[in-house]
């Protein structure tokens, strides 16, 4: 089994992405999820595997802890959203991509009221095209009054943990969020 499939999982009941740019496999996906009237809206570092027919464990988490704190769907937008399963392999940073990544989020931000989103990037390790992206989706959520929480403790580069990272016992709970 190849690296790509290894982590393909089936999504579990009713969360079936119903929301998904483009809606074609390619080398970008700028969003996937379900949509709801009250979306848990994730920001994470990269698409990897997941895709319309099958999910990731990435993208289990964040529908567990959709679920664990009452949200009706779940949205996964990315800092950049280049497909990579090891982000060392994005290739450099193209600002086109990165605006349009930024409308795209934005879009959905105003549509839908979303006053904040959970970051869950992770460090990105001095990756450059990461640093480049992270600037501009941290500026468009300043400017747009969105507010990114975390949860459990900053990384060693003062990023939200990743979803998956088990280093420390994280509770998802509404009550244990901080804010960047």
């Amino acid at each position: 089994m190849n690296k790509v499939t290894k982590h393909v999982l089936a999504y579990p009941e009713g969360n079936k992405p119903d929301y998904i740019i483009p809606n074609d496999y390619s080398k970008y996906r700028y969003a996937l999820g379900k949509k709801g009237k009250n979306p848990l809206v994730v920001i994470c570092m990269n698409p990897s595997a997941a895709k319309e027919d099958y999910s990731d464990m990435t993208i289990n988490r964040i529908i567990k802890v959709s679920s664990m704190l009452n949200y009706d769907g779940w949205i996964v937008f990315n800092l950049y959203p280049e497909r990579a399963t090891n982000a060392k392999n994005l290739e450099k940073y193209n600002e086109k991509v990165s605006e349009d990544n930024k409308e795209i989020i934005r879009k959905f931000l105003v549509e839908h009221s979303i006053s904040e989103v959970w970051g869950a990037w992770g460090n990105i390790n001095g990756i450059e095209t990461l640093k480049l992206a992270k600037r501009d989706v941290l500026n468009m959520l300043t400017d747009l009054n969105v507010r990114v929480y975390y949860f459990g403790t900053l990384g060693k580069e003062g990023n939200p943990r990743h979803p998956l990272q088990r280093s420390e016992k994280v509770i998802f709970d509404n009550n244990c969020k901080n804010y960047l």
